[in-house]
């Protein structure tokens, strides 16, 4: 028949696998080594508590020394290797490589200490040396450097240390009610054949505290990096946001402003020079204001793709059906322009925007210099999340039948280029004038 010490046993050792099982999950998914560490605590935990109480889960009998030495051969190496992970995950957890070079050093001198107390205790029961005393001494002496460690931690005052400080006072007091009880049972109860097993029940209460304990702990430190992260990232965009602010300001300002001074001495050198006999003065002009103009039309796409405020499918579309209307005025060329079903709120980054709009003002060009079209018609759509764009003349065809080749012999390559820059597509026919079918995917 089984008792309620076999059940508490038996949940004990299911709870401790369990949470080994969820760490070393834990650990596979965000690699960290605090989770590594606590997972293989937590396992030796469970291995311990096994051979410690042998009489329960496999009806083994303690009287009998033989079979129980088997057990005991590696019962205290595997009670001070637990102390060693669970050592080595404070010292991750806490980060005290990089906050405390006191802690980590002190904490890296205790794993030394456990690693010899774990092989030395494996080599006396090895060699069937007798060192009960030294042993339960040596355990004695552990408890007033478990408080200083308590003590060192809070003084310290590390981020998180406080988890850390309650799990190990838990610790301490259900050790010392298990080190009283098993006193107890062992004088007033010494027919129980569950004695021991009984003996251990305050530390694994206290254990599975801490293991509640710290699965909180953990989680609020992966909630708190997330939170860092995320901070971290706004900071970064708010900065990226400013810097481009700034950039535009300066242009504007900077730029703008000496590209109009060139533009107003080039047009009174073009009038002064009309009005006498040489002309080149006026050719050199008008050269220097069409220079001029072009590169502030630049600037100011260079502007308006900086701009996070542009950054929506609706500005785009505007954009171009401004320039479109602005650029073929007085050319003889009527300018068509059709939105579908745009849908509203859709962003466009300032990257996209800046090299769809660059294909768009390179084919207008390339239809001013070599279409010799009347017609001129941009479409813009969507369809789901692919932006498609048709540039549309009806022009004579100058171009081959399969693939026309920009005036400018960098044209058709820089528009590829761009296309490819932003992961689209291009496509051309030469049917009945010239066509130039964009796609994109936007979010």
């Amino acid at each position: 028949m089984i008792n309620h010490t076999t059940y508490f046993v038996f949940f004990f050792e299911s709870v401790a696998i369990f949470m080994t099982v969820f760490f070393f999950i834990q650990y596979s998914i965000i690699k960290r080594k605090e989770h590594l560490n606590y997972a293989i605590y937590l396992l030796c935990l469970s291995v311990y508590y096994i051979l410690a109480v042998p009489e329960v889960l496999f009806k083994v009998d303690i009287s009998n020394a033989k079979i129980l030495d088997a057990y005991n051969l590696f019962k205290r190496p595997v009670q001070f290797l637990s102390s060693v992970f669970y050592t080595t995950f404070i010292i991750y957890y806490l980060g005290l490589k990089t906050k405390s070079a006191f802690l980590f050093r002190f904490f890296r001198s205790l794993n030394v200490l456990y690693v010899a107390a774990s092989l030395g205790c494996f080599l006396c029961n090895l060699f069937d040396l007798p060192y009960d005393n030294v042993y339960y001494i040596f355990s004695l002496l552990l408890f007033p450097l478990q408080v200083y460690v308590l003590f060192t931690l809070f003084r310290h005052k590390v981020p998180y240390s406080n988890y850390i400080i309650w799990g190990s006072i838990i610790i301490v007091v259900t050790s010392s009610l298990t080190l009283i009880y098993s006193i107890y049972l062992l004088k007033y109860d010494q027919g129980d054949l569950y004695a021991n097993a009984k003996s251990y029940f305050p530390v694994q209460v206290g254990i599975m505290m801490d293991m509640f304990l710290f699965t909180i702990a953990l989680q609020k430190k992966i909630a708190d990096n997330e939170k860092a992260l995320i901070n971290a990232a706004f900071a970064r965009q708010q900065a990226v946001l400013l810097e481009r602010e700034r950039i535009i300001a300066d242009l504007h300002d900077d730029v703008g402003g000496g590209l109009s001074s060139i533009r107003m001495m080039s047009d009174l050198m073009v009038q002064k020079s009309n009005s006498s006999v040489d002309n080149s003065f006026a050719s050199f002009g008008q050269k220097i204001s069409a220079t001029a103009k072009e590169i502030a039309q630049r600037m100011h796409t260079i502007i308006w793709s900086l701009n996070a405020e542009n950054d929506t499918l609706e500005n785009f579309s505007e954009y171009v059906r401004q320039y479109g209307v602005s650029f073929f005025e007085n050319t003889g060329i009527t300018f068509k322009y059709n939105a579908v079903d745009l849908p509203g709120g859709k962003q466009l980054g300032g990257v996209l925007r800046k090299n769809l709009f660059l294909i768009i003002k390179e084919s207008f060009h390339n239809i001013i210099k070599h279409s010799d079209a009347n017609t001129v018609t941009v479409t813009i759509a969507t369809n789901k999340n692919v932006l498609a764009i048709e540039v549309i003349d009806n022009g004579k065809n100058k171009q081959n039948d399969q693939e026309p080749v920009a005036g400018s012999g960098n044209g058709l390559k820089n528009m590829k280029k761009r296309m490819s820059e932003i992961g689209g597509s291009i496509h051309f026919s030469t049917v009945n004038g010239m066509a130039i079918y964009l796609e994109v995917g936007i979010a």
